[in-house]
Parts: structure tokens; sequence; C-alpha cells
């Protein structure tokens, strides 16, 4: 028997580069293809200079048309332009090259650029990266000697390499972390910024590639706050005008924020957000004084993008603040200070009003708490604090100067910008809807109890009633059926309340205009999930998110003391009716309204406490509907949705010691 011959697996295995592409079974795409696209990748890639630079420069037009562009991706333009394009002899017919990935790259959704990146397109990047920065610093021939034409090629090439670097750092972080170990790169981006000839186009689009670099990047930002060259730069670009001023403060309140730079802990003068808000506010009123003309500045960099920019860097100014007064002031309802504990290991007894006598203990020596008053001596040496020798009201603003630029100057400036107006663009008018959404939720983390800052808690006072009248009342009475829209102005309206703790002035008919979103919200599509917390991973984190929730947030806080009695039933009875609801009420919905009846009901005093909690029977449904709760919150799959089952667990324990503790009021009440 003779021997078999060894299969040659790669003989005969065919190219799949060179397999032939099936045309589209549609007509007019395969008329398209036959026409245009054909045609154009053949010159292309064709011998002839400068039809190859034509066709580059052609491509590169066409790839906003969706058609066109699905086109070129089906016929592996990608592969062509590696092969061959970037690698070409012409600089011109390589920058277009690139500008034909750019061009891609914005176009397409994230996987195209993780695509690239997974085909080592940072190599590439790197080797043109190179070659620019030969040409910039070459000493034997001149930038600045060049003809103009190819120093406006050189620019154009650099343009495209760095817009593409932005569209690759915002598609995945494990990008952003290999391009921020590229030395070359980070030095390329930054020597951009330090040499004197770099036009402003170029510089607007490096400054916008290190805003997406050096968001939570704490390596990235390390190393740039070392560098004290690079940013003693960004602080002086950060006072030009326009794109570049205003691109410049959005990477330096990112250094600022990874940092923990603030107006109290900064290593030397002007490195926190209260440096940049003016320089904000300003090319603010810079761009609406164009009023939407370009004025001489690129199409990337007009009026209205500058205007948008500058909003958004503004919100996440008020985010960053926030978060920071969040976590010096932790506010909790008063009795609740438990750790939470797994309801799977607790005892049936452990969320029973009725719990044993050192339990009640326990809350009559914290009721003795709640009803302790200070002494003179106290009173007086927490006087001095506020009246004393220090600086008066006033002064003592300058020790918060971010929350005050925040507030008495971008705060009105923004109302500005988010009134309904035909000669604003809907995307002003929502990133100054989100601005002050931001602001008014930091003002709803600050504790005003100090007396300190009173004139600023009474400017606010003010200005959120105007807030509150010209944005979110004619949005309400016009019963829109925008959800985005209802969505915004909702979260808008909670923040708003929560920050002056329900003291808003509100037509008669609002309450019932969120109650009505909360129902209608179920018909437009918004993510509900279920009181047995079965619903996609990926919405857990929007669960608290949702419109529902926010609707029930807004109620909640007018609701708050002191809310007439009558408004006060009509929300409580609301709340108690979605929870007589469970199991069908979602889960994050059910947390939220007991938490808004925890605070509405807390104190005794309050006028409605004794009409509506006790009189309208609250305490008896409040407990009947405890063991549902309880079996909400055990129905969470605690491994798929930590953060609602945590919630929900802590919302169960609250609800028991919450009727302890109204339960223990009463009899306090009655003995007296």
């Amino acid at each position: 028997m003779g021997k078999s011959k060894p299969r040659n697996r790669q003989r005969n295995r065919a190219d799949p580069t060179s397999k032939p592409i099936k045309p589209p079974a549609d007509p007019e795409l395969a008329a398209i293809r036959e026409q245009k696209i054909l045609p154009i990748l053949k010159d292309l890639q064709g011998a002839d200079l400068k039809a190859r630079s034509a066709a580059a420069s052609a491509i590169s037009n066409i790839i906003e048309d969706t058609k066109c562009r699905k086109l070129l991706l089906r016929e592996q333009i990608v592969r062509i332009l590696f092969e061959q394009t970037l690698t070409d002899s012409n600089l011109e017919t390589r920058s277009a090259g690139w500008g034909i990935l750019r061009n891609l790259a914005l176009e397409e959704e994230a996987d195209f650029c993780i695509h690239l990146y997974r085909q080592d397109i940072l190599t590439a990047i790197e080797g043109t990266v190179k070659t620019i920065i030969q040409t910039i610093e070459s000493q034997d021939q001149p930038f600045t000697k060049l003809p103009k034409p190819q120093q406006l090629l050189v620019w154009n090439l650099t343009c495209s390499v760095v817009n593409l670097l932005s569209s690759l750092s915002e598609a995945q972080d494990e990008i952003v972390e290999t391009i921020s170990k590229l030395s070359t790169l980070i030095n390329f981006l930054f020597g951009l910024l330090a040499f004197e000839f770099t036009t402003k186009e170029v510089q607007s689009e490096v400054l916008s590639c290190l805003i997406a670099l050096t968001e939570d990047n704490k390596v990235l930002v390390e190393g740039i706050a070392d560098n004290d060259a690079w940013l003693k730069k960004l602080l002086q670009i950060k006072d030009s005008e326009g794109i570049v001023g205003v691109s410049a403060c959005g990477v330096l309140h990112n250094i600022f924020t990874t940092m923990g730079w603030s107006d109290h802990n900064m290593p030397f003068e002007g490195v926190s957000d209260s440096a940049l808000i003016p320089v904000l506010l300003q090319c603010m009123q810079n761009a609406e004084s164009v009023n939407n003309s370009i004025n001489g500045e690129t199409t990337h960099s007009s009026p209205d993008q500058i205007l948008q920019l500058a909003l958004e860097i503004t919100a996440s100014i008020a985010t960053s603040l926030q978060e920071a007064l969040e976590n010096s002031h932790e506010k909790e309802f008063e009795g609740f200070d438990d750790p939470v504990e797994d309801i799977d290991e607790m005892d049936a007894e452990d969320v029973d009003v009725d719990a044993d006598r050192d339990d009640k203990e326990g809350e009559d020596m914290k009721e003795d708490e709640d009803d302790y008053e200070m002494n003179d001596e106290e009173i007086e040496a927490d006087m001095e604090l506020v009246t004393g020798d220090g600086p008066d009201d006033e002064d003592s603003l300058g020790d918060e100067p971010t929350l005050d630029h925040l507030v008495r100057y971008a705060a009105p400036k923004i109302l500005y910008f988010a009134r309904p107006d035909s000669t604003k663009s809907a995307e002003i008018q929502n990133a100054a809807l989100s601005a002050l959404n931001n602001i008014s939720w930091t003002i709803s983390s600050i504790d005003f109890s100090t007396g300190h800052l009173s004139n600023l808690r009474d400017f606010w006072a003010t200005l959120s009633q105007q807030i509150w009248d010209e944005l979110i009342s004619p949005v309400l009475a016009s019963n829109t059926a925008d959800i985005g829209l209802a969505s915004t102005i909702t979260s808008l309206s909670w923040a708003v309340s929560r920050s002056v703790q329900g003291r808003i002035n509100v037509k008669t008919e609002e309450p019932q205009k969120f109650m009505a979103l909360y129902h209608a919200s179920k018909k437009l599509g918004e993510p509900e999930g279920n009181g047995n917390g079965e619903k996609k991973a990926e919405e857990e984190k929007d669960a608290f998110q949702s419109l529902p929730v926010k609707a029930i947030g807004v109620l909640g806080t007018l609701a708050l003391s002191p809310a007439p009695v009558n408004l006060n039933r009509q929300i409580g009875i609301f709340f108690l009716t979605l929870l007589t609801s469970l199991p069908s009420t979602p889960a994050a919905d059910t947390i939220e309204a007991l938490n808004a009846i925890f605070d509405i009901y807390s104190d005794k005093e309050y006028a409605f406490d004794e009409p509506v909690f006790w009189g309208d029977g609250f305490y008896k449904h409040l407990e009947e509907m405890a063991p549902k709760v309880k079996k909400m919150a055990k129905a969470i799959d605690k491994r798929k949705f930590g953060e609602l089952r945590s919630r929900a667990d802590e919302v169960v324990l609250n609800l028991g010691r919450f009727l302890r503790y109204k339960k223990g009021e009463k009899e306090g009440t009655s003995k007296g």
C-alpha cells in the first residue's frame, strides 16, 4: 500500500482579500457601486499619481453619505488604505488617506475604532507623527519657509491624525491607556501646543483630543501635572478666545478633578475650577454676540459649538463640586444610621414594628437625642463662628469661589440659554438645561444650617423660582409628548425643588401633571423593570434615573414641610397607591416612594403629620404593606442587580425603623 501524500493546506487556499465581492442585491446600491465606488477605488489603487490623489480626496468627501460609506467599507476600503494609501510616496495622497480614516471614524460606531486599534493603527499613527515632527522641527528647511500650500498640507494631515486619535480615545478605555503610554504621541500633542506657528484649528483638535484622553485618566493627568511647562501652557491657553480657550478649560477641568484640586486644596493659585468659570462665561457671551455667524472661524468651531462645549464643561464642573460636597455632607434620615444588613440573613422580627423592649428603649433614647437643645454657651460659641470676629457673610463667600461663581454668575446666564427660543438650537437648550440641572443638584448637597452661606441661599431661592416659572411650568402646561424633553424637565424639577427643600410656588395643577407623567411614561417606553427586579442588567444603573422615579422625586420634595395639608395629602395618597400595587410597581419606584415618605413624615411637629399621616391611616397602610416590600427585596437577584438589591434591603430596614419611630412619637405625644 503506497503512502498517502500529506495535504498541503496552504497551496490551494484562496486569498480572502482577493475573493470577489458580490454586488449588493439592491438595484440602487448596485448602480452606485458600479458608477461611483468601483471607478474611484480603481483610481485610488492605480499608478497615476494625480489620479490617486484625486481619488483619495473624492472618497474623503463622500464619507458622510451613508450608502457610499457602507459600499466603500464593503469593498474593503480600510485594507486598501492600510496597504497602499497611508504609505503612498505622495504626501498629498497620504494626507487624504488619513482624512478618509478620520471621517470614517467620525461617522461609524465605536466598533470601527476598536477594529482600527486591533489592526495596529497606533503604530501607523506613530510613524506619521514622526514624519510631521521632522517636518516642523527641520533645521535644514524651516517650516515657516515652506510654501504655504505645503504648510497647509502638513496641518491638514496633522488635524486628521489628531482627530482620529480623539475618536479612538472615545471608543474604549483600553485604547486610552495604550495611547497614554506612547510618549511619542503625548509629546507630539503638547509640542503642537507649544509650537509658535500652530494654527488655531490644530490647537483646537489637540485640546479636544486631550479632553478625551484626560477624563478619569490618573496616569496621564499626573504626568501632565508633574510637567510644569505643559501645565503652564494649558493655563496660558485657557485665556484665549473662542474654541481654543473653552477646550483648554475642558482639559484643565479634567486635570483639577482627577488631581482633587479645589478651592481649598490646590498646589498654587489658579488651579481650581473657580478660575475656569469666568473664562467659560466670557466665551458664552462672545459666542452669543456673534449670533451664529461663522465670523472667519472654521465650521467645527462655530459659535453654537463653542457655546455648547462651554455649557457642557460648566455642567461637569457643577457635578464635580456636587460629588465633593456629598462626600463631606451625607444627608440621611435621623435614626437610620445602622449598617445595612442582608434581608436574606434577617429574622422576621428584624422588620417587625413591635420589636423587643430593648429596641423600644433605644428608640426612646434616640428621641431624647432628637429633642436635645443647645445650652446658652453652645449657642454663643456657635454664633461666634457665624457673626463673631470673622468675615461677614459676603466675605465668607470667598471661601467657596467655585460655588459662588456657579450660582451668582453662571446660573443666571445659563437660564438665558435654556429659555425656549426659536433662535437657539435644540442642542444649546439641552446643554443649558443639563447645566442648570447639575447646578441645582449641587445646591441641594449644601448644608446651609451654619448660616454662613445665607446670602447665597437667598439668591438661589429667588433664581430657583425663576427657573421653575420660565422653564418648567411652560413644559408642564404644554402636556408635551416628547419623552426626552419630559424626562429632562422632570429631572430639573426634582433638582430645583430639592435644592430649596420643596419651597417652590407651584400652580395648583402642577403636582397632578407629575403624577400624569408618571403613568404616561409607562406607555411611552420608559424602562420599567418590575417588583421582582427581573430586568436587563445593563438597565439597572438607569433604574433610578427613569422618568417615573424622577416624577416621584419631584413630588416627594413638593410634599415636604411647609407644604399645605391638602397638597401633602394628595401626594401622600399617590405614593400609598403605588406601594399598594406591589408587586407590579417597579422596585426602583417603590424604593424612591418609601424614601420620600420617610423624609416627608419625619417629624411630628409638621402641620400635616397628624391630619394626614395619622388621620388618613398612613401608618396602618405602611404597616400592612411591609411584608410586600420585604418580599420585593428578597426577589431581587443580588448577583445580577447588586445596587438595586442593596437599596431595596436598606429601604426594608428603614421601613421597620420608621414605623417604630412614628409609633414611639405617637405614644410619647399621648403620654405627654
